[in-house]
């Protein structure tokens, strides 16, 4: 791609020329600037750029000639060399394409990201339709941590170049570093507020682990303000412990204080199928899907989650029947079947085509809009929403709920970063953009993935975004993809058994390690896994020499090899040595977990001073993170009890 755009700048020059009178010598500077570009054509960038610099002499003043020695400068690594062409030629002619945007990558490339932004973003204004250009400044922007304007930037690139499966991989990060950066500020700035209770207690919901969700909802009504649809949530999560009279409870109090919400709705009809009437379950999920077949079709892996066999069976069984008798249309029934996957998100092929201009729609009344909420037409009052450029945070509100309810994840991302924006709505904005960047990056890296369905690198890529959020399904299904290309690939190995030793799925992590330790031995990652396993099956002893071996592992693994070393001095009454390895172990401790055992070591040996200290550096970590909180107290631990 650079050789074809040196050459592209390099006929500009001889074109510029044709009709201009030349002070100096121009037979002698054509002869360069041509010699120049048959090295160039050669690949010999040296000497092309050697034949620049001599035709730079001679012309001075014409940007496009110092532009092409800075791109083979560039193309030789000389970094400082190219950066100094590049920048003469933009003092020359400010909105020449070629420089602004190769200054842009060489301050990338050197990790000068902050001095790249101005560059890139000329470039982009300049050829808004260069995809190179985007990616480049989605790099920059996520380097200096704005990733709200990376995303966007990933958002472009992957418009103007659909088929590149690496893109999407960057925008699908870029999704789940915006969940993190969303966490970062509502730890910070919004820790009592409901949203972030909620925003918690989704998370142990989606991981079913139902109990800390329970409480976590509770906390959350117990709340100022909070989300709406949270006593709905609440009513699933009873639902899923069995806990019919609590879930009606909640759905009714959803009900009372939205009498169309169609999530309560959903609930009801579960209940009432789990009841035994699943007649009246599936007149009122064909009163949902009247009402917006878009929310129906977006939220049966809620509805079906957790049901009991018996009960989804006979609610197909009646489905089936009412269509067969024309009571209901087939599309209902077809939804509930058994391997039926709900499509995706309604706007997942367009949310990121940025030349479709929304629809400039007559503005609908607030009264209108209003209306179409209260009767359940989610997808009417998006629609009625989506095509207005001045809207107000109410309507922002009805925007970004009903955009999330009906799928159409990309409008609530961009409706809910308008309210994270305002002081005022700031705590609604995060968590809806949170909710809604979650199910983004999802359906971004599901596309990278099928895409470059044959790279093993990608899918151990994947799987390592997946395992380090702790999505380890997914983790274990990348891994498994890029294992079924390359059976021996040692990093989808590596990554299959971490995925496989975090999801309790111990037998096999042990099988696929013991594997890899045949044909190398002495590999510290394995053993480093070996040594994990053996502690999880409490066997310390046999661990130890593993752990000893995994000491040389890579740089970023050995802290967490010094914990597990800890663990086993701990385990075999080696205390002062365990705490001295654990230590060393800290700056892998993202939960409090690692100094909440230091903290009972200290209290062995009789050091209550020291052990308060790891107590307090433990309680402070297991709140600075939504998924490592929700990890922590997954775990049942608890500072004061085990005291």
């Amino acid at each position: 791609m650079q050789r074809t755009r040196s050459v592209v700048v390099c006929c500009s020059i001889l074109v510029a020329l044709n009709g201009v009178a030349l002070p100096q010598q121009p037979s002698k500077f054509e002869s360069l600037v041509a010699s120049a570009q048959q090295a160039q054509a050669k690949g010999d960038f040296d000497a092309a750029a050697e034949f620049y610099r001599n035709a730079v002499t001679l012309q001075p003043q014409i940007a496009e000639l110092r532009a092409n020695l800075g791109l083979m400068y560039y193309q030789t690594g000389k970094d400082q060399q190219a950066v100094d062409s590049f920048l003469q030629a933009v003092r020359l002619q400010p909105n020449l394409f070629v420089p602004n945007l190769f200054l842009g990558l060489d301050y990338v490339k050197v990790k000068r990201f902050r001095e790249a932004i101005p560059y890139l973003k000329r470039a982009a204004l300049i050829k808004p339709t260069d995809p190179q250009v985007q990616l480049a400044l989605g790099q920059a922007y996520a380097a200096t941590g704005k990733s709200r304007l990376a995303i966007a930037s990933y958002r472009h690139a992957v418009q103007l170049n659909s088929g590149n499966a690496n893109d999407w991989f960057h925008l699908g990060v870029m999704y789940l570093e915006q969940v993190e950066a969303d966490a970062r500020v509502l730890l910070a700035q919004h820790r009592d507020s409901g949203y972030l209770h909620a925003l918690v207690a989704d998370t142990f919901a989606e991981q079913r682990a139902f109990i800390q969700a329970a409480e976590a909802y509770k906390t959350t009504l117990a709340s100022e303000a909070f989300p709406s649809g949270t006593h709905a949530a609440y009513g699933f999560v009873l639902l899923n412990q069995h806990d019919l009279p609590g879930a009606e409870r909640e759905l009714k109090a959803e009900l009372a204080s939205d009498p169309g919400s169609l999530m309560a709705k959903l609930g009801l009809a579960r209940l009432h199928v789990e009841q035994g009437a699943a007649a009246e379950g599936t007149k009122e999920i064909a009163e949902i899907w009247n009402a917006d077949p878009s929310f129906l079709r977006a939220n049966i892996p809620l509805f079906k989650a957790g049901m009991p066999q018996p009960s989804l069976s006979k609610l197909q069984r009646t489905l089936e029947e009412k269509r067969a008798n024309g009571e209901i249309l087939e599309a209902i029934a077809i939804l509930f079947q058994n391997g039926v996957t709900p499509q995706s998100s309604e706007d997942s092929a367009q949310h990121t085509d940025v030349t479709r201009d929304s629809p400039q729609c007559p503005k609908t009344p607030p009264s209108d809009i209003q209306k179409l909420y209260a009767a359940g037409r989610y997808r009417k009052c998006s629609d009625a929403l989506s095509g207005q450029t001045q809207i107000q945070a109410r309507e922002l509100r009805l925007l970004v709920s009903c955009a999330y309810s009906t799928a159409r994840y990309q409008a609530a991302f961009d409706s809910a970063q308008k309210l994270a924006l305002d002081p005022a709505t700031e705590a609604e904005g995060l968590y809806w953009e949170t909710k809604s960047a979650q199910k983004l990056a999802t359906e971004t890296l599901a596309r990278a993935s099928e895409l470059d369905s044959s790279s093993p690198t990608l899918h151990v890529l994947l799987g390592d975004v997946y395992r380090q959020r702790k999505y380890y399904p997914d983790a274990e299904q990348e891994y498994r993809k890029a294992l079924a290309i390359r059976p021996d690939d040692a990093g989808g190995l590596f990554g299959l058994s971490l995925a496989l030793l975090a999801d309790s799925e111990i037998d096999e992590a042990l099988r696929i390690a013991e594997g890899a330790l045949k044909t190398n031995p002495s590999d510290p990652e394995f053993n480093a896994v070996m040594g994990e396993i053996l502690s999880a099956q409490h066997d310390f002893s046999g661990a130890e020499p593993y752990l000893r071996k995994a000491l040389n592992t890579k740089p970023e693994l050995i802290p967490h090899v010094h914990a597990l070393l800890g663990r086993v001095y701990a385990e075999t009454n080696r205390t002062q040595q365990a705490i001295t390895e654990m230590k060393l172990g800290l700056s892998d401790d993202k939960d409090g977990r690692l100094h909440f055992q230091i903290a009972r070591l200290y209290l062995k040996i009789g050091d209550q001073t020291a052990a308060n200290q790891a107590f307090a550096a433990s309680k402070r970590l297991r709140s600075e993170g939504l998924t490592r909180a929700a990890v922590a107290m997954q775990q049942g631990e608890n500072d004061n009890e085990s005291q």
